[in-house]
């Protein structure tokens, strides 16, 4: 397993890489209380169209590699189990936690099977202060005083660095993208045409930088009412179309938005995302 923290400047020797070919399942699309929530009877959270169904926001990438296929898992919330088992999920090579918040990191410990068969460990990103906290959080884990926890080892990052197989001798470079939620910030991550960003109320011009010339984009956009910590969808929609997205989907979206309303109104381009999207992504050099 290669993994490792490289120089944070992206548009260095990176820009002469190609990237690989990457598909991508976004397996929860909804916010912290998931959709529907609990106790509510409103129109989305009664709706029977199934993409009104919002599991907690949780992405599984994989990187289609010329040593072989390589399996990065973004964020665990308390719904990974059950989306692991829906999307077919059979490895993770390594995890990319944004930060520390309940809804991205309570179903840690659902890692496990992945450990049955392959016994090597699992690295787990995340920026530092994210990584104090997991600790915290999750000791019985990380400092192996229980024999049947996930194998998993921390690995703060403050630059880009590389994922690789557990199983084979693919690698993929990863590039993260740092924005605020809040007082503090997250991490998102850029896979080459691919970007990932949840849980931001703004997205500063650093990490438009990253996302510029990006393909596909998945983005934070909560509702159309403006939050503290989260995008609206019309912000954004301004943000793909400043970075200059050819794609752009919404994620971490509450019981505010009914799907089939919601989507015919967004500008060209952007799209609310849905629980079980898969989205191909060509290989493209940076």
């Amino acid at each position: 397993m290669s993994s490792g923290v490289e120089d944070e400047n992206h548009s260095g020797n990176s820009s002469s890489r190609t990237s690989p070919a990457l598909t991508v399942t976004l397996l929860g699309t909804g916010t912290s209380t998931g959709v529907p929530v609990i106790g509510c009877a409103c129109a989305v959270c009664t709706s029977d169209d199934p993409r009104d169904a919002r599991l907690r926001t949780s992405a599984h990438i994989v990187a289609h590699a010329s040593g072989g296929d390589v399996h990065v898992q973004v964020d665990v919330g308390p719904d990974f189990r059950t989306q692991a088992l829906r999307a077919g999920l059979e490895a993770v090579d390594g995890l990319v936690v944004t930060h520390e918040h309940f809804d991205h990191v309570t179903g840690l410990d659902d890692l496990r099977p992945f450990f049955f068969k392959e016994r090597s460990t699992v690295p787990v990103f995340a920026r530092p202060g994210t990584a104090d906290a997991l600790r915290a959080m999750f000791r019985y884990v990380f400092d192996r005083t229980y024999p049947g926890a996930s194998l998993l080892d921390l690995h703060p990052v403050d630059g880009p660095f590389t994922v690789g197989s557990r199983t084979n001798g693919g690698t993929v470079e990863v590039t993260p993208i740092t924005a605020p939620h809040g007082d503090f910030e997250v991490m998102g991550v850029r896979i080459g045409g691919f970007a990932y960003l949840t849980d931001v109320g703004s997205v500063p011009d650093a990490a438009r930088a990253v996302l510029e010339g990006v393909d596909t984009l998945v983005l934070d956009g909560l509702r159309p009412e403006p939050h503290p910590t989260h995008l609206t969808f019309l912000e954004a929609a301004a943000v793909a179309k400043d970075v200059g997205a050819r794609q752009t989907w919404l994620t971490h979206v509450t019981h505010n938005a009914l799907h089939a309303e919601v989507d015919a109104t967004l500008p060209d381009g952007v799209r609310l995302a849905y629980d079980g999207l898969v989205l191909e992504v060509e290989a493209n050099s940076r």
